[in-house]
C-alpha cells in the first residue's frame, strides 16, 4: 500500500479547513489517529449570561473505520476533540478496536468529518 499519512495535511470541509495527521499508533487493543485542524472548528456550544448553555455553530461529527490488507474490518472506537486554549486549532483523537492481528501489514483509515452540511471524507493509508 501507500506511505504512512503521518504529517501529511488535507483540506476538508470544501477547503476551508486544513487536516494534518499527528500520529497513527497501534497498540494491542486499539489504532488511533490523532489529529490537528487549522483554523479550529467552529465551536458548537457557548456559555449564556444565566450559566447554562446554548447553541452557536453547527453539530460536528467526527467518526473513522478501517480495514486492514487482510479484509479485516474495524469500527469506530469513539475519541473526543476540543479548540486549544487560544483559539487557533482543533485537536483530537479517534480511534478503531480491536487491534489488527500480527499479520496484517496495512490499515486503510476512512475519517469522516461532518461540519453542519458539509462533509469530508479522508482516506489514510497507514503500513503496520
Amino acid at each position: 500500500m501507500g506511505k504512512d499519512s503521518t504529517g501529511r495535511t488535507f483540506p476538508i470541509l470544501n477547503g476551508q479547513h486544513e487536516l494534518t495527521v499527528l500520529r497513527c499508533a497501534v497498540s494491542a487493543e486499539w489504532i488511533e489517529v490523532a489529529y490537528r485542524i487549522t483554523p479550529p472548528l467552529p465551536e458548537r456550544w457557548r456559555d449564556a449570561p444565566d450559566g447554562s448553555l446554548v447553541e452557536a455553530g453547527p453539530p460536528i461529527f467526527l467518526s473513522v473505520e478501517a480495514v486492514d490488507d487482510l479484509g479485516g474490518e474495524y469500527p469506530d472506537g469513539g475519541g473526543a476533540f476540543g479548540t486549544d486554549p487560544e483559539g487557533h486549532f482543533t485537536e483530537g483523537t479517534v480511534s478503531v478496536q480491536p487491534a489488527p492481528p500480527a499479520t496484517a501489514e496495512s490499515l486503510t483509515l476512512t475519517l469522516t468529518i461532518t461540519c453542519g452540511d458539509q462533509q469530508s471524507d479522508l482516506h489514510l493509508e497507514m503500513p503496520l
